[in-house]
């Protein structure tokens, strides 16, 4: 196997099963060097396979392809198509043999521009599995983008909901078009149910007579699950199924027989309205779990409800309990039963504490 230059760049250049291959690595010999034994030892243990360039589709065509046969199987397949959209009218035109780590860096930085890193990261790792898949295909010998890092998302705090700022969205959604936001936002509330089991959320797992809605198809095996209904909840289930004709509880208006897909312009809006400090859909799910912690629910009673697979996910809500026993023991404060002897105040004729001169010479001036 000969290493070869060529304007600036060193190649591999070598005979596989009677034909000839020749591996642009880069500028680098040391690289080229290391590629080499790569390869030797890929070819001495029967891993490596030619895949012509000249029969690899373009990501278009991989793009269809992927979206048929494996994205349409997805619980997320709604959402997905629309970032297959945005990956082909990047990568469309390229072939998927020619596709490298420097195109998925260009990515990165042109989506930047224009939407936030998680965005950005749902994309790449959507591209990274497409070609992933491309080379259990054979379309492909390996995964271009395998390596490829996610750009670094910003944390942010969680944000519980308090009783004044409830009240404030709830009648803010009066202000907005979609009629269903407020039982949205009512049921995600007292039920913590993710925005996608809310969205596809049929009446035939509502029962109203054991007052239990039946989760399935959740985003793990544990999220499968059975929540209680409370007088609430109850009330707005039967009210809306009086009013309704379709097997979804918030089907979409604008298309008959399909689920409602997305909520975040209208809640957005309400958001808005209402004057509070910005909140996503998601952190009514954790106003939800904080406020049973602070009831006194025991921390597996909620993690079932939230259906988290491990206990892990659910301890970071037990910040709550923490803080109603520190404002309970705080109280003890204002008794003055237990409370230090200041040094600075001597005790009066009947036993109690009076000011020292120096304290009362000093409030006074």
């Amino acid at each position: 196997m000969k290493i070869v230059k060529r304007n600036g760049n060193y190649y591999l250049d070598f005979y596989f099963r009677g034909r000839r291959v020749r591996e642009k690595v880069g500028s680098s010999k040391g690289a080229a060097v290391r590629a080499r034994s790569v390869r030797e030892g890929e070819i001495l243990q029967g891993r490596f396979k030619i895949v012509p360039k000249r029969g690899a589709p373009t990501f278009d065509i991989l793009a269809e392809k992927y979206s048929s046969l494996v994205s349409i199987h997805k619980r997320g397949y709604h959402v997905e198509r629309f970032i297959i959209k945005t990956l082909k009218a990047h990568f469309g035109k390229y072939r998927v043999s020619d596709l490298n780590v420097e195109d998925a860096e260009k990515y990165k930085t042109m989506r930047s521009l224009s939407v936030r890193p998680a965005t950005v990261n749902r994309g790449l790792t959507l591209a990274k599995h497409m070609l992933a898949t491309a080379v259990k295909w054979e379309m492909i010998a390996e995964n271009p983008f395998r390596g490829v890092r996610n750009l670094v998302v910003p944390k942010r705090d969680e944000r519980v909901l308090s009783a004044d700022e409830e009240i404030k969205l709830l009648a803010a959604c009066d202000r907005v078009r979609s009629r269903l936001l407020r039982p949205l936002i009512v049921l995600a509330l007292n039920s913590g149910m993710r925005r996608g089991e809310l969205l596809s959320l049929e009446w035939s797992r509502v029962d109203f007579d054991q007052r239990a809605i039946r989760i399935i198809n959740a985003k793990s095996n544990a999220g499968n699950r059975v929540i209680p209904m409370n007088t609430t909840v109850h009330t707005l289930l039967s009210d809306l199924a009086k009013r309704t004709t379709s097997p979804l509880v918030f089907p979409s208006n604008r298309k008959p027989g399909e689920k409602l897909l997305d909520l975040k312009k209208g809640f957005m809006r309400a958001v808005q309205f209402a004057g509070i400090p910005h909140i996503r859909f998601h952190d009514l799910r954790h106003t939800f779990a904080t406020r049973l912690v602070q009831a006194g629910v025991d921390i597996i009673s909620v993690q079932y409800l939230l259906g988290h697979s491990k206990l892990s996910m659910t301890a970071r809500y037990a910040h709550s309990l923490a803080d109603v026993k520190m404002a309970a023991v705080c109280k003890l404060d204002l008794t003055g039963v237990c409370s230090v002897t200041d040094p600075n105040r001597t005790p009066g004729p009947s036993g109690g504490v009076t000011e020292s001169i120096g304290s009362s010479f000093a409030a006074s001036t």
